[in-house]
């Protein structure tokens, strides 16, 4: 029965897939915004999509609330970004000790099942639905992730800021 039961629950996650969720009410905009000024750096990872998908840690710079692109009642929180890493992906999720070097600047939607942010109980990236009160309607595959530690021999993550931040709130 076990084995069934991890069978098809390894099915469901294989094709398991969720929208995006981008609409907040104003007061979760402020909210994620005033989060990510004291947390900045994420996780930007569709932890349901599977190894096809690439995953990247960002360091956000700024933020602004705007009109939800879908929902004109709602709002979204846009952020001008640095990718520092790329994770590499399996079925298993991200590898956490293997990341690629990355610095590009983006600009990324803040999205409440796919933005992975610091969770200072576990001292993890969870989604940002666990960090800001949000009601949430579809499937929640993984579910949180380690940060890479720098100073592990296959992580490439150069930025000073990550590296302090790491050793201030993971490791001490």
């Amino acid at each position: 029965m076990r084995k069934l039961l991890f069978i098809m629950f390894l099915g469901i996650s294989v094709f398991a897939r969720a929208d995006a969720w981008d609409n907040l009410t104003h007061e979760q905009a402020h909210k994620v915004e005033n989060f990510l000024k004291k947390n900045p750096f994420i996780i930007d990872w569709c932890d349901c999509c599977g190894s096809g998908e690439a995953a990247y840690l960002l360091k956000v710079n700024s933020t602004k609330i705007v009109p939800c692109t879908w929902d004109k009642k709602q709002y979204s929180v846009v952020a001008k970004a640095t990718r520092i890493a790329r994770f590499q992906v399996s079925a298993q999720g991200i590898d956490d000790y293997h990341t690629d070097p990355a610095d590009r600047k983006v600009e990324y939607t803040i999205y409440m099942n796919y933005t992975f942010a610091y969770d200072h109980h576990m001292k993890w990236a969870v989604p940002m639905h666990k960090l800001i009160d949000y009601s949430t309607n579809g499937p929640i595959c993984f579910g949180a992730t380690n940060y890479p530690d720098p100073s592990d021999d296959g992580v490439a993550i150069k930025d000073s800021d990550y590296i302090d931040w790491f050793a201030k709130h993971i490791t001490k």
